[in-house]
């Protein structure tokens, strides 16, 4: 018979912090806009979570059925705020990928290091272990996101006692800004500039400089809107003082979107 010491607060500071690094990894390959306070909820209900589960008589497959498992999809459900349990499925199933590999990685980091393997109790090596696995799959992230196609979401704008919904294409080629406030402006075509005209209020009005890559370049009619609505990978997020600028006729020669968002507007994650 052998009998183990479990120093509970350690165990659950541990769990919290990769629980929060293991959040904003999901969150940033699902492209979702999440609040720190939201990731943090989210981090000690998996901690706690799992210091709870840690003392019951189980055995280990029941612990994952019964209490990791569900756990880890209210984690998702609290942080993400999404609805839809196919989204909410599919934010676990990245959340168990990107646990599986910081994981595996500490477990052979401890193997193969023998400064590692030798202080491999310590609470602060483990943080320190799964922070560097945590940033470098983030490097890679960040490569991918430079590399990845322009994408498209669709937008809904309160306009009087109705909404406009409209389709934007977020363009990595739009570094448009508002020159005074610095913030990315996103381009509507004409027609639906006309559609928000009889919110419009003079003193939100601006003019942007623009030019191109053929080097054509002016000013730009701009106005700074209240809210937005938009809604990527399932959720629904609000977007508050966001500047917009009306381009010439159509925007788009298919007409599959009318609106080009500058992605800065959107990629506000942690």
């Amino acid at each position: 018979m052998y009998s183990y010491e479990i120093y509970i607060e350690r165990v659950f500071i541990i769990n919290l912090v990769l629980n929060i690094l293991i959040l904003i990894l999901t969150a940033k390959t699902l492209k979702l806009s999440v609040t720190r306070i939201r990731i943090l909820a989210g981090g000690i209900l998996g901690a706690l979570g799992y210091c709870i589960i840690l003392l019951l008589p189980l055995t280990y497959r029941t612990k994952i059925a019964v209490g990791l498992i569900p756990i880890s999809i209210l984690m998702c459900v609290i942080t993400f705020r999404t609805k839809g349990l196919r989204n909410v499925l599919r934010q676990t199933g990245y959340l168990f990928i990107y646990a599986f590999l910081i994981g595996a990685v500490m477990i052979f980091l401890q193997r193969q290091v023998p400064f590692a393997a030798k202080y491999s109790g310590g609470g602060w090596l483990i943080i320190s272990l799964g922070y560097t696995v945590y940033a470098v799959l983030d490097y890679f992230l960040k490569i991918h996101r430079r590399h990845e196609e322009n994408f498209f979401v669709d937008v809904s704008i309160p306009c009087l006692t109705e909404e406009i919904n409209i389709i934007a294409l977020v363009d990595t080629g739009n570094g448009l800004t508002e020159p005074v406030s610095k913030k990315p402006v996103a381009v509507l075509e004409e027609k639906v500039w006309e559609q928000l005209k009889p919110l419009m209020k003079p003193e939100k009005t601006k003019a942007i400089p623009y030019h191109n890559i053929g080097n054509a370049h002016g000013l730009m009619i701009g106005y700074e809107l209240e809210e937005i609505y938009i809604t990527k990978s399932g959720q629904r997020e609000r977007y508050e003082n966001i500047v917009v600028a009306v381009g010439p006729g159509g925007i788009s020669q298919s007409g599959d979107y009318q609106m080009i968002i500058n992605p800065k507007l959107i990629n506000n994650l942690p």
